[in-house]
């Protein structure tokens, strides 16, 4: 039997999938970025320190003013990677924020249109025993117009 809402339901239903995947991805991606992000912050704390300590000793030498530059091109390169890393991540926070609430009005949704389908089966059940007990008293009829039959007949043969 075709329910009305069968096809809706489907449709929500693969929604919902395709958007449960999509969360799982970018929960993963979120994951891995945060992940980059720490490595990175780790990074940047160490390339910090040596550029520190590089500074220290560039006044006793050329060669140590030479690292300090380069580890100060170095540490600003991975700060300006770590503030897109983190851009990305508040975007793909943003996004992943998104679906879930379009995830849960779907929810929302399939819940009404579950509500609607059991107040159907219920509306179904109600008819399913109005038409046994309509059939149950028809059977009762024809079995007395039987009898009655039976007893003309038998008036008839007299």
């Amino acid at each position: 039997m075709w329910l009305p809402f069968g096809r809706r339901t489907a449709e929500l239903k693969t929604k919902n999938r395709i958007l449960t995947d999509a969360a799982r991805k970018r929960a993963e991606r979120i994951k891995e970025l945060e992940h980059q992000v720490t490595q990175l912050e780790r990074q940047v704390a160490h390339l910090k320190q040596e550029l520190e300590s590089a500074r220290e000793r560039a006044s006793e030498l050329e060669v140590a003013r030479k690292r300090a530059s380069e580890l100060e091109v170095v540490a600003t390169q991975r700060a300006h990677l770590v503030n897109e890393k983190v851009e990305e991540l508040a975007g793909l926070r943003e996004a992943l924020t998104q679906r879930a609430r379009s995830l849960n009005e779907n929810i929302e949704e399939l819940a009404d249109v579950r509500e609607v389908l059991t107040q159907q089966a219920r509306s179904l059940n109600e008819k399913d025993e109005g038409i046994a007990d309509a059939r149950e008293a028809l059977t009762k009829c024809s079995l007395r117009i039987l009898e009655l039959e039976s007893a003309l007949l038998e008036i008839y043969k007299k």
